[in-house]
C-alpha cells in the first residue's frame, strides 16, 4: 500500500511530477491533475525526460500546462513518478534520480518492473487500472481534494487516450468518466480535441508507409502484422489493427536505439488471453538489451538492436509461442 502523507500536508515543498520519456497523454494528464491539486501551497514542476509525444504536447498547450524537458533533479525535495516504474523510462535522467536522497513516490498502472526506483512502501502499482489518471483521481478523492474543471478535464483526457477510446474500459472507468465529464463541463468531443493535434502530413505519411511495408502472417484464425516506420509507431500499430490485423507490431530504429509498439484487437485478447506486455514485450528483453512493458492490448519495447527486423520477427515468434499454448498445431504462415 502506498504510504503517502495527506496531500494537504505538502506545504512549501518543491515538488517534481516526473512523467516518462516520450510522455503520452495519460502521463501528462495524471501529472497535470496533481499539479493543479498541489500548486496552491507548493512550488510544483512537471518534468519530462528527453521528449514529449505530439498528442501530449497538444494537450499541454490546450490546457496551458507548463512542463520542463530534462529538469535538474537535485533542485527538488520530493518526486512523484507518474505512469511508469522502470528506470529505462527515465532515459538520461536515470543517474540523477538514482542519486536523489529525498522522498520518491511512484504511481503507475503498468506491470511491475524488476528494478526499484523508490522504497516499496512508497510505490503504488495497480496494473488492473486502465490509466494512471484513474489512480490519481482516486488519490485526490481519498484526500478530499475538490475536483475542479481543470482536474476533471485532465483525468477524462488521460482515460480517453489510454483506454483507446474506451476499448479497454471497465465499469469503474465509466463511473470516473461520468463524474469528470460533468465537473469538466465539456462534451466528449471537446475532451477528445484537447489532445488531438492538427492533421500532420508527417503522421499521415508514416501510417501509409506502415501499410506499404507491412508483413502479414497467418496464425490459425488470427492475422499478425509487422511493419516499420520512422516515427509514430504506436499510431501505426493501432492503424494496422483497425485495418484488419488481430495483432500488430511496428518498430523504429535510430542509431541502434530500437522502439517497438504492439497493439492487439479485442477478439484475440478474449479468445486467447494473450498479453502483449507479459507474453511478448517483457520477454523481448531476454533477447535484446532493453525493457518492455505495458498492457494486454497495448505494449512497447525500448532497447538496442542492430536492425529493427530481428526484434520484430522475435515479436511474431513470441506471439506464436503463446498461441501454441491454446492450439499446439498452430503455425505461422507468411503471406
Amino acid at each position: 500500500m502506498l504510504v503517502l502523507p495527506n496531500l494537504s500536508s505538502f506545504k512549501k515543498n518543491n515538488i517534481l511530477l516526473l512523467a516518462h520519456a516520450g510522455a503520452d497523454v495519460d502521463a501528462m494528464a495524471a501529472s497535470a491533475a496533481l499539479f493543479f491539486a498541489l500548486k496552491k501551497n507548493n512550488s510544483v514542476t512537471i518534468g519530462v525526460p528527453e521528449h514529449i509525444s505530439l498528442n501530449a504536447k497538444t494537450f499541454s498547450e490546450n490546457m496551458r500546462i507548463p512542463y520542463e524537458i530534462n529538469p535538474e533533479i537535485d533542485t527538488f525535495d520530493t518526486i512523484f513518478i507518474i505512469d511508469f516504474n522502470s528506470k529505462d523510462m527515465l532515459a538520461g535522467l536515470a543517474g540523477q534520480v538514482q542519486q536523489f536522497k529525498e522522498k520518491i513516490f511512484v504511481i503507475d498502472h503498468h506491470s511491475k518492473s524488476k528494478e526499484q526506483i523508490a522504497k516499496k512502501s512508497n510505490v503504488l502499482i495497480d496494473d488492473s487500472r486502465i490509466a494512471a489518471s484513474e489512480m490519481v483521481f482516486e488519490l485526490l478523492k481519498k484526500n478530499r481534494v475538490k475536483i475542479s474543471r481543470e482536474i476533471a478535464s485532465c483525468i477524462a483526457a488521460g482515460i480517453i487516450e489510454d483506454s483507446a477510446h474506451f476499448l479497454t474500459a471497465d465499469k469503474s472507468t465509466f463511473k470516473i468518466m461520468a463524474e469528470c465529464m460533468e465537473k469538466s463541463g465539456k462534451t466528449y468531443a471537446e475532451l477528445f480535441l484537447l489532445f488531438k493535434p492538427k492533421r500532420e502530413k508527417s503522421k499521415r505519411i508514416a501510417l501509409l508507409k506502415a501499410a506499404e511495408r507491412i508483413q502479414i502472417f497467418e496464425a490459425g484464425e488470427f492475422i499478425v502484422a509487422l511493419s516499420e516506420v520512422g516515427a509514430f509507431e504506436a499510431e501505426a500499430a493501432a492503424s494496422l489493427v483497425r485495418m484488419g490485423a488481430d495483432i500488430a507490431f511496428v518498430g523504429n530504429i535510430e542509431k541502434g536505439e530500437a522502439r517497438i509498439s504492439g497493439r492487439a484487437g479485442k477478439y484475440v485478447l478474449q479468445k486467447t488471453g494473450i498479453s502483449l506486455a507479459e507474453h511478448v514485450m517483457q520477454k523481448l528483453g531476454i533477447f535484446f538489451p532493453g525493457n518492455g512493458g505495458g498492457h494486454d492490448a497495448a505494449a512497447a519495447f525500448n532497447g538496442r538492436a542492430e536492425n529493427i527486423q530481428n526484434p520484430l520477427q522475435k515479436c511474431a515468434e513470441l506471439t506464436i509461442d503463446w498461441l501454441k499454448t491454446i492450439d499446439p498445431e498452430i503455425k505461422l504462415k507468411k503471406h
